[in-house]
């Protein structure tokens, strides 16, 4: 079946475009072959439901069907504002509207006729919003902001590379000198200027202990203008480095984000409180250093470096205005004119993300991540802004397909806009210990596949891993034995999951999913004990304030499968943890407006008993905690970049708390009792250099377990008899990228 430049072939489930395969996942490819077997006509969102997804399939499937579509649209480069291909008819269904040659029967049938053009209907052109996508949406429309989107003439820019580094050397940061003709960037070994032309690298010679994180260049092309850290700070800050050879000058202290203005006569940066996430300061001062001051207070999260328009007199900035557990997150690209203090909305969108980039041209480029359950991709996209910061017209896609792809800049001119492509995901790990020194004996990859895998627990006997892998339609519950080249997937398991656990007996996984089935829900609510409040204290709803956080569902099912079950529902979950037996203690998190909530919960009848701890000092929205094997205390650390980590030691049952101090060790990401509940397994960086797997006793000293150079190291989970770990790690490549030729 042939349509524009596409060409569908049914038998070898192919989709081309002028010969070359397009990538296109499973479902999106039965929604277009369904489709083309009907061209001109209705499809109704009923008939797709009976195709892609059989009727004992539990499925939000209205967000599916949803995301779907728009995987089809991105993989045609189509779009829903003004369709070339795939229309939408308002809560029915879609319509292909584009002329087809060929046959869309069973594929054995080579002979087929066209469809005239004359017969497809009008298009219509019509704005909606549909279950989910409506709350998310709602930002867009209280600031009047509609983003309609589509690809410039339907047709993708080249995608050049300019790095080509390994896996063990992956790109961090990059940045484009003005001209386009050079890219500066950091990696593993350090800070580097390549020659775009000629493809030739070359180190730039940086203090002892000097680590550079991210760049801008000065107009000039002299010098480039580096936020830093040596080993003696702890903050970071600014400093200007010469690219034809000289001494680094420190600049100013305690500012992220920098750009040099194109006029050379200014320097952005933000400060403030931004792990509060409810307010940014964004500064400016001169080349120098000098005459630093705030310019903008920003009710919101700043996410990455602002730009600065072409005349030097605005700058854009991507905003979050966001709070742990929150149901929504409002994320918008605003500019700001530094002479009259006037602001504009350009864009409003929950999906995007780091990196903005504004040219003479009048254009802003930026980063937008897909929809789920692809959210682990990302695209490149530019809206056209005129001379006062105001949006002129739809936003415009750039690039399509996998990876995660955050804009860092572009040239003046805007002819190249560099971006970083990167696919690291998490990969499993599996490892037998030593008992007496806790040493890894032996180290192997347990997941051969590319997709993100994080480890949760061991089966009982100790021969198989419980993880969740995420998926095209979404994360799924998997076991796999030690050895075993493939998984097997948990049968029965609804929703998305977010955490899964084992209850106290490792009988039954327990795994946390927003937005449970709300019939269930409710039922599962209805027969939660009431114990009164003079038994067990105050009951956990009572103790939080009023907070809009999201709803999630608590859901347990046999460790082999069956009948997934609502044990509990409540607002602003992050994260839980049990016991095990002959303990029952089970506790989970939760998110409120002004602190962090410890709740004890029953396994078995999904009761909440008690409130255990309340955390509301500074910071608290950055713990991770762990729950003893014995139910007996918790462990509490935040990531720190003081001179030692910190971790609280919390009885569950009453009884004095202490502080355990690492010295040395900043960084906590991670951090797990060993089986035993006499150490702790830790992901932390020693003197911010390596990020490395510890171990630390109950008296605070630390031991390197592992140490690697791939920039994430995660979480390590001990099997029940102490014997076994199995940890993940990163796992892919990043380089740097431009855009050319649109």
């Amino acid at each position: 079946m042939r349509f524009g430049t596409f060409e569908l072939d049914a038998r070898a489930g192919e989709l081309r475009r002028k010969g070359v395969k397009v990538k296109l996942q499973e479902q999106p490819f039965q929604v277009l072959a369904m489709l083309l077997e009907r061209p001109g006509e209705l499809v109704t969102r009923e008939e797709l439901q009976k195709r892609l997804w059989a009727e004992d399939t539990f499925v939000d499937f209205d967000h599916s069907l949803n995301a779907a579509v728009k995987r089809l649209r991105d993989a045609l480069g189509d779009s829903a504002d003004n369709p070339r291909f795939v229309e939408t008819l308002a809560r029915r269904g879609y319509r292909f509207v584009a002329p087809v040659n060929g046959h869309a029967g069973d594929g054995n049938d080579a002979a087929g006729q066209a469809v005239d053009s004359a017969t497809v209907p009008e298009k219509r052109r019509r704005w909606w919003l549909i279950g989910p996508i409506a709350a998310l949406a709602a930002a867009c429309i209280s600031v009047g902001v509609h983003i309609g989107k589509r690809a410039p003439g339907g047709v993708l820019p080249r995608e050049v590379r300019l790095t080509a580094n390994s896996a063990d050397a992956p790109i961090y940061y990059a940045s484009l000198s003005p001209d386009g003709g050079y890219v500066a960037y950091t990696d593993p070994r350090g800070l580097f200027v390549r020659e775009i032309a000629t493809e030739e690298s070359h180190p730039l010679t940086l203090p002892a202990g000097l680590r550079v994180q991210t760049l801008s260049w000065y107009p000039d092309g002299s010098h480039l203008l580096a936020q830093a850290m040596t080993d003696s700070e702890d903050d970071w800050s600014l400093w200007s480095i010469p690219v034809l050879g000289g001494a680094p000058r420190k600049l100013v202290d305690d500012a992220v984000g920098a750009r040099v203005s194109p006029d050379g006569k200014q320097i952005s940066f933000a400060r403030g409180d931004q792990k509060n996430f409810n307010r940014s300061e964004i500064w400016v001062m001169g080349p120098d250093g000098a005459q630093a001051h705030v310019a903008i207070n920003v009710p919101g999260f700043v996410v990455g470096p602002p730009a600065w328009s072409p005349d030097s007199t605005k700058l854009a900035y991507l905003k979050d205005v966001y709070w742990p557990g929150y149901e929504q997150e409002d994320v918008q690209i605003e500019t700001f004119d530094l002479k009259t203090g006037k602001s504009e909305v350009v864009l409003s969108d929950y999906k995007l993300r780091y990196g903005l980039a504004w040219t003479r041209d009048g254009r802003i480029f930026f980063s937008e991540a897909e929809a789920p359950p692809n959210q682990g991709e990302s695209n490149v996209w530019f809206v056209r802004v005129d001379k006062n910061g105001q949006r002129e017209g739809d936003p415009q896609r750039l690039t399509s397909g996998p990876d995660w792809k955050p804009v860092i800049n572009a040239s003046e001119d805007g002819k190249r806009v560099l971006f970083i492509r990167t696919n690291i995901v998490p990969t499993i790990y599996v490892a037998d210990l030593s008992a007496k020194t806790r040493e890894i004996v032996k180290l192997e990859r347990l997941t051969l596949d590319e997709r993100s895998n994080r480890p949760y627990e061991w089966s009982v006997d100790g021969k198989s891993v419980f993880y969740l892998s995420f998926r095209e339609e979404g994360s799924r519950i998997y076991r796999q034995e030690i050895g075993a080249a493939t998984p097997e997937q948990i049968p029965g398991v609804r929703s998305s999951p977010n955490i899964l656990r084992l209850n106290p007996e490792g009988t039954e996984i327990l795994y946390s999913a927003e937005r449970p089935d709300s019939a269930e829900a409710q039922n599962g609510a209805a027969k939660q004990s009431t114990t009164s409040a003079a038994q067990n204290g105050p009951k956990a709803e009572d103790s939080a304030a009023p907070f809009d956080a999201r709803r999630v569902g608590l859901m347990r099912i046999p460790t082999g499968g069956g009948t997934a079950k609502v044990l509990l529902e409540a607002s602003g979950v992050n994260n839980f943890q049990c016991a095990r037996a002959p303990a029952k203690e089970c506790i989970f998190s939760q998110f409120t407006k002004d602190g962090l909530l410890f709740i004890e919960f029953d396994a078995k009848s999904g009761e909440k008993k008690r409130q255990v701890l309340r955390v509301d000092e500074p910071e608290w929205q950055y713990y991770n905690w762990s729950l003893s094997p014995d139910g007996r205390m918790l462990a509490l650390a935040k990531e720190h970049r003081a001179a030692e980590t910190e971790i609280r030691l919390v009885p569950t049952r009453g009884g004095a708390e202490r502080i355990l101090h690492v010295k040395d060790w900043q960084g906590v990401t991670t951090l797990d009792w060993a089986a035993d509940g006499k150490t702790f397994w830790a992901s932390a960086m020693l003197r911010r250099e390596a990020r490395a797997l510890i171990n630390i006793d109950l008296q605070g000293h630390a031991r390197v377990v592992l140490q690697e150079t791939k920039p994430y190291m995660g979480w390590a989970i001990p099997s029940r008899d102490g014997k076994k770990l199995a940890l993940w790690e990163s796992a892919g490549g990043s380089n740097a990228w431009t855009l050319q030729e649109f």
